[in-house]
Parts: structure tokens; C-alpha cells; sequence
């Protein structure tokens, strides 16, 4: 049963891109080259409850996903991965808030909610690049995941350098900033589909938790 579990992680990147690609067809006029996808459940969007409700599925498949996946590098002995797991968890758990601090569009008057919006996203900022960093650091050490591990520290180092190209596009209000935004989150979508795939191909081979993974 953990083993399917595993797979909880493609499951919420997969929802996550239908919350994208569902609110662009919804809002008429959308741009998902300029605009962010927080746009999609800002405050006064009308399909803001249907989105919020995918996000909400997305949410729930990361999280289950995060705990298991944290079982499961505890088992294998992993401990940095591990880590990583935690921040990967926390990261979650952050974003949960999203729903109820919505972004203000632009234009409108800035609100307490828009404001929190901002603060939120300022704090999640450090798991979204430590998580993928981490957790692959950490792999390294299996060598059936070692290259999973590479590929989320390319990951994670991807995110860091996205991530500031994004707030730079956003305080300079430049734009093309929604084609930015979204390199910096569909890596870290790719990243947990990847993550996601690879675990569970590893639990499928029979390296059983407390086992040394075989070479």
C-alpha cells in the first residue's frame, strides 16, 4: 500500500497542471504568458471555488505523498533525504494558506489578503529550493536513486535561479513574467512527478525498508 502511495506525488503534479490549464480554458482572455497562475484564484475571479477545489486535491496528493516518501527515505537509512522530505512537508503545509490568502489582481486596491498572499509566498520561497536540493543530496548515497538525486539538485538549482528571475520580473513588473513563473513552478512540478516515479519503480525492484539498496 505505501508502495502505490508513492505515486501520490505524480497524482498532485498531475492536478496542479490540470488547476492550470482548466483556469486558462475558464478565464476568456487569460494570458499564461503574462499573467501568474495565483491570478487564476485571485479575490473576485469567478471560477475561483472550482480551482480552488483542484488545488485543494493537489494539496492532499503532495501531502500524503510527503509522508510517505519521508517513511520511506527513513527506512532506507537516508537521513539528508529525509530532511528534505520534512522540507518538502513544510512546503505543503505553507501553501495550504494560499486559500485563504488570495492574490489581489492588478489594478485593484491592495488588501490584507493580497498583502498576506505576498508574505506567504516569501516564506515558502526557501523549502521550494531546499526541498529538491536536499532531498537529492541525499539520494546520492542509494545507488539505484543516485541519478533521481542528481536530478533534483539540477532541479533545486534551476528553482533558485527561476525563483529569482520571477521576483525580479514581478518587482519590475516586466513582462512574460507568467512564462517565467512558470519554468520556476513546473520545475518543481516535474521535479515531484519525477521524485514521485522513481520512488515507487524503487520500492517495486524489493529494496524493502531497513534494506541496503542493492548496486
Amino acid at each position: 500500500m505505501k508502495r502505490i502511495l508513492l505515486l501520490c506525488g505524480a497524482l498532485a503534479a498531475l492536478a496542479y497542471a490540470a488547476h492550470v490549464v482548466v483556469g486558462g480554458l475558464l478565464w476568456d482572455g487569460y494570458s499564461h504568458l503574462m499573467q501568474p497562475i495565483s491570478d487564476l484564484t485571485a479575490t473576485g475571479v469567478p471560477d475561483r471555488v472550482p480551482l480552488g477545489i483542484i488545488l485543494y486535491a493537489y494539496s492532499l496528493f503532495a501531502l500524503v505523498f510527503g509522508v510517505v516518501m519521508l517513511g520511506r527515505f527513513r527506512g532506507l537509512g537516508l537521513k539528508m533525504a529525509a530532511w528534505g522530505a520534512a522540507l518538502y512537508i513544510v512546503m505543503q503545509l505553507v501553501s495550504l494558506s494560499y486559500s485563504f490568502f488570495p492574490e489581489d489582481l492588478p489594478g485593484s486596491a491592495v488588501t490584507f489578503l493580497g498583502t498576506m498572499h505576498l508574505v506567504v509566498t516569501g516564506i515558502i520561497v526557501p523549502f521550494t529550493i531546499g526541498a529538491p536540493i536536499v532531498t537529492g543530496l541525499g539520494m546520492r548515497k542509494a545507488a539505484r536513486l543516485a541519478l533521481a538525486g542528481w536530478f533534483s539538485v539540477a532541479c533545486g538549482i534551476l528553482i533558485l535561479f527561476a525563483g529569482g528571475a520571477s521576483a525580479l520580473f514581478f518587482a519590475r513588473k516586466l513582462p512574460y513574467f507568467g512564462l517565467v513563473e512558470r519554468i520556476n513552478i513546473g520545475t518543481l512540478q516535474t521535479w515531484t512527478f519525477v521524485l514521485s516515479v522513481a520512488l515507487y519503480r524503487h520500492a517495486r525492484s524489493g529494496v524493502a525498508d531497513g534494506g541496503k539498496d542493492p548496486s
